[in-house]
């Protein structure tokens, strides 16, 4: 039993220590193995409840692991870090029990050919369903190395998942062999021909990718503040006009008549405004004045929005003003000023559960509303749309897709906006929930892959960090420190080619669900058919 406890607890630091910001990433290529071998090790040893007990080591593995890389969540509310200990831990878990399940039916070989995709499976779960949290990804776990990964534009972060588990399989198929023949040649020969090439030729291939790749696109002139607003306390107590005027004067240190974007954070309205009165607001004054001086210039700035019902609405999310029967909406909006009087907008569709949406609202709803209200966030949810919004600039050039929080952490869904259009990326965001953590490091890593998978240049306005622009390779450019309010002037290029992933988006995701299907149901029917078999002979 102790020998399986350790097992468990070495795959959790392994992929701890190996994931971004700790940037020990070569441990990714290795860090399954303790758990392969205690799958291993149960299925030989006869015992009985094999399955559940695989279950239960494996969810301390990955349980631990959530702590040990999210532990972070808790400065926003504990039970954020709760949810992902418990329920992304025990997703993960059961994709190793589905694995033991196959390979108990179909045999070692077909078994363990299912597990890669039977994982990625888990990823594409994260990426789509209520409780979505596409945070640990393995994929992600590259984002301090993008000279390896430039091959991103092709497979998406999928691929970076499919890679690590290859190579785990492959050093356990070796270890697992030697134990048996103790057979140092054969060894070696699988070191040299198999395993070292699996490992260093998507390397080699990237890096002649990224040495080689010259960025494309005409050049914008942008304009990033991190006016570093402190979310608990100074928020609460600036009007619009106040945050407005901040932002403003810090962007003015940078401003000239050649700049084609200032860019705002999230949230960075934090008063509610409502949609049809939004140009009578002293903010929006403001940013009309701006606009007034600089003819080309273009502001996009986070904003909460409301939506207000003339009469009973069929938004699942419109809430009721003090049982006055008026029904209203609220959004985490972006939205975008210039010389026209049009002001377009676009809200968050991709919600963080709890906070700004209620997963499964029919059956939680009742039970979780008031915890939800304790975080913050309101058991309604906030409202969202269908589709993706691309601003385009006044002189028409750019178009923009506005990713809002961590809309940057799904990577079909921004490919989303590119086939609408759009050249250029822009994320506003507020990392100041997690304070000066590894959670703000990360989600500004992340961003690099949505660079790589669609060739797209980025501006990245963090309230409080970090602020930044990443060109096309992923490379980050002028990060600002956490904390400090700052403006930063780059130039970025707006490239309108689409790679493979933008057009195709996650092929290696769709092939997953077939073979992980497949295989399932293939288990599932042998193992019908041999117990009808047994019952026949009996």
């Amino acid at each position: 039993m102790f020998q399986r406890i350790l097992y468990a607890i070495l795959t959790s630091l392994l992929l701890w220590v190996a994931w971004p910001p700790n940037n020990i990433t070569p441990l990714l290529f290795i860090a399954f193995i303790p758990i392969l071998l205690l799958e291993r090790n149960l299925s030989l040893s006869g015992e009985g409840g094999t399955g559940k007990k695989i279950f239960l080591y494996s969810w301390l593995a990955f349980g631990l692991w959530n702590i040990f890389t999210t532990w972070w969540l808790i400065n926003a509310h504990w039970s954020g870090l709760l949810m992902t200990t418990l329920v992304n831990g025990a997703l993960m878990a059961l994709v190793i029990t589905i694995f033991h399940f196959i390979k108990r039916k179909l045999g070692n070989q077909r078994g363990y050919i299912a597990l890669p995709f039977l994982w990625i499976c888990l990823e594409i779960l994260h990426k789509n369903w209520d409780l979505s949290f596409p945070w640990l990804n393995l994929g992600n776990g590259f984002t301090e190395n993008v000279e390896w990964i430039q091959w991103y534009e092709y497979t998406g972060a999928f691929g970076g998942t499919f890679w690590i588990w290859l190579v785990n399989l492959l050093l356990f198929s070796a270890l697992t062999a030697f134990q048996k023949s103790k057979n140092w040649s054969s060894l070696a020969l699988r070191l040299v021909l198999t395993i070292i090439p699996a490992v260093l030729v998507p390397i080699q291939l990237s890096h002649l990718r990224y040495s080689n790749y010259e960025e494309q696109g005409e050049e914008a002139n942008i304009v990033v503040v991190q006016p570093s607003i402190d979310t608990y306390t100074e928020k609460n107590i600036m009007s619009n006009e106040e945050q407005a005027v901040k932002f403003l004067r810090l962007g003015n240190f940078e401003m000239d008549s050649t700049v084609d974007f200032l860019v705002g954070p999230e949230d960075l309205l934090t008063e509610g405004t409502y949609i049809d009165k939004l140009e009578e607001t002293s903010p929006l004054k403001l940013y009309k004045a701006v606009v007034g001086q600089y003819p080309n210039l273009n502001i996009v700035s986070g904003a909460t929005l409301l939506q207000h019902y003339s009469t009973t609405p069929t938004s699942p999310t419109a809430r009721e003003y003090n049982n006055t029967e008026a029904w209203y909406d609220v959004y985490n909006s972006a939205i975008m000023i210039n010389r026209y009087d049009s002001i377009p907008y676009y809200h968050k569709s991709k919600l963080v559960p709890g906070v700004e949406m209620m997963p499964f609202s029919s059956v939680l709803k009742p039970v979780l509303g008031n915890l939800i209200s304790s975080m913050g966030g309101t058991s309604n949810g906030l409202g969202y749309q269908k589709s993706r919004e691309v601003f385009t600039s006044a002189d028409g050039q750019f178009k923009v897709a506005p990713l809002i929080c961590w809309e940057s952490d799904f990577g079909e869904y921004v490919t989303e906006y590119i086939r609408k259009g759009a050249n250029l990326l822009f994320i506003i965001t507020n990392d100041d929930w997690w304070d000066e953590s590894p959670g703000y490091i990360q989600h500004l890593h992340y961003a690099r892959l949505r660079a790589i998978e669609n060739r797209r240049s980025i501006a990245r306005s963090a309230n409080t960090g970090v602020s930044c622009f990443i060109n096309q390779r992923g490379d980050i450019i002028q990060p600002q420190p956490y904390k400090k309010p700052v403006a930063i002037k780059g130039v970025i290029k707006a490239n309108t080619e689409l790679t493979y992933y933008s057009k195709a988006g996650d092929v290696l995701g769709r092939v997953s669900l077939f073979i992980s299907g497949f295989m399932l149901l293939f288990a599932f029917v042998k193992g019908y058919l041999k117990k009808v078999n047994s019952l026949a002979q009996r």
